[in-house]
């Protein structure tokens, strides 16, 4: 009884965060289960299970077919498929590989908030953290995002604790996961740049080695691109390629979202507006006398930067971002917890900041569900699969032995019962409208007048299912001796 009284005593902040720890798994658990939602279903999935499917489970480019690998590197396919092999291949075991990630990934913050700051501040920043609606969402979803994060947390615990070799591995490990991860090593050379210019010794050796230790995810993503050369024929997915856009016309609009995405939305405001006012704070460090520490966040805006340049041309949805959210938590937390514990100092500060922060964390975890958003930034997400299931069974009760026409995603639902919809075999379908069907059950938004066939085929509604922005219809078709029927 004294050891655990003394271990609660000398170590108060790591236990508490594992009990948060313990407290955001639970809330997580009835979450395993749900079939996959939209590019877990849609890419990501799929890609893990054709490279079981092949018989080649592999980091090369060649291990799967462009279709599925999109010309991404292959490391958080490679892990999903050896995860699925070795448990098996369903939804829960891929679910439960997600919410690994996001508890490594909270462990991992943990460490370096606590390397960077101090105990205290490590554990409102990890509590903060896992508040975050688009972190609780992302924590069980089959994406590569959280892989990201968890990669770009080890190479900055790299770079501000001046250890290269776990820099070069974890933002090596983050650029073979996904081509955002660009932004890490640059990073990391701009700031040893900045450090040589002011020691200046750029000619030595020791200078030289970490240059080359910091160049080292691109120099390993570019043996990537250049194995992809020889063996698809292109560098980087001709599609995606497309996908970039630079039009100085709508860069205010896009920067502007971004700016929403990164720092105020969602309740991030509550802690993104003092990330912002500790940026200038730390420069005022030795006069207001507070510690240096805070002078870590001229990094993370540097990286935020980054990552902020890189999406303006190739941005779309809210996940993208993920991975600097947690820099961002961090350093508001910091501002926070400082500010308080300065102004309140002879008000029990320590009260205060547990109330600021923990009113913080309240407002946060209010937005898990705003029911309106599309992307997998909150936990709306599960309406839309609850109501694409309840479809897809009603489908199975009445046309299963049929062939039916399917949009995205109802039609990557039903073709592998491995995606946790159908209670039985796939239901053949055909897309686009490539041959005349006598039903479809169609995916679309809004209301009715958005029920994706177009004005030349002429239907019937059979029965819909509704919840909120999204849903699903089941319909006739009147002809289906004609791919191009009379208007309705």
């Amino acid at each position: 009884m004294n050891r655990l009284l003394t271990v609660i005593r000398n170590r108060p902040y790591e236990l508490l965060t594992t009990l948060a720890i313990l407290v955001f798994i639970l809330f997580k658990l009835p979450d395993i289960g749900i079939p996959y939602h939209w590019d877990e279903m849609g890419v990501y999935v799929p890609a893990a299970f054709r490279m079981m499917d092949n018989g080649h489970i592999s980091l090369l480019p060649a291990s799967i077919e462009p279709l599925y690998s999109r010309g991404h590197p292959l490391l958080f396919t490679f892990c999903n498929a050896l995860v699925f092999k070795l448990f098996g291949e369903t939804v829960t075991v891929g679910h439960i590989f997600a919410l690994f990630l996001g508890v490594a990934t909270l462990i991992l913050f943990f460490l370096l908030a606590k390397s960077l700051f101090s105990k205290k501040i490590a554990f409102f920043a990890t509590v903060l953290l896992m508040a975050q609606p688009i972190f609780f969402t992302m924590a069980v979803q089959v994406l590569p995002e959280m892989m990201v994060a968890f990669f770009t947390l080890l190479s900055f615990y790299g770079i501000l604790n001046k250890k290269w070799v776990i820099y070069a591995l974890g933002g090596s490990l983050a650029m073979m996961t996904k081509e955002s991860a660009i932004a890490i090593p640059a990073t990391a050379l701009i700031a040893l740049l900045i450090e040589t210019i002011r020691e200046k010794d750029l000619l030595t050796l020791k200078r030289m080695k970490l240059f080359l230790l910091g160049a080292t995810p691109l120099l390993v993503f570019g043996l990537f691109l250049i194995i992809q050369k020889v063996q698809n024929g292109w560098y980087l997915f001709p599609e995606h390629l497309g996908y970039i856009h630079w039009v100085p016309a709508k860069l205010s609009k896009e920067a502007g979202r971004l700016f929403n995405d990164m720092l105020t939305g969602q309740g991030r405001w509550l802690t993104g507006i003092p990330f912002l006012a500790g940026i200038v704070l730390a420069l005022f460090s030795k006069r207001l006398k507070i510690e240096a520490k805070g002078k870590n966040l001229w990094t993370f805006a540097l990286f935020i930067l980054l990552v902020f340049i890189f999406c303006l041309v190739n941005y779309y949805l809210t996940r993208y971002i993920l991975y600097v959210i947690p820099f961002i938590i961090l350093g508001g937390t910091w501002t926070v917890l400082t500010m308080l514990e300065k102004v309140f100092a002879n008000l029990k500060g320590a009260q205060w900041v547990t109330v600021g922060l923990f009113c913080i964390y309240g407002v946060q975890l209010g937005h898990t569900n705003m029911m309106k958003s599309p992307d997998t930034c909150d936990m709306s997400y599960k309406r839309v699969v609850n109501v694409t299931q309840q479809a897809i069974r009603w489908a199975e009760q009445n046309w299963s032995k049929d062939t039916i026409e399917a949009n995205f995603p109802v039609f990557q639902a039903i073709e592998d019962p491995r995606n946790g919809y159908l209670a039985g075999k796939p239901i053949a379908y055909t897309a686009n409208y490539t041959h005349p069907r006598k039903y479809g059950v169609l995916f679309y938004m809004w209301d009715t007048t958005n029920i994706p066939i177009g004005p030349s085929l002429r239907y019937y509604i059979i029965k819909t299912f509704d919840d909120s922005w999204a849903h699903v219809a089941a319909v006739g078709f009147e002809r289906t001796d004609s791919i191009s029927p009379a208007a309705r």
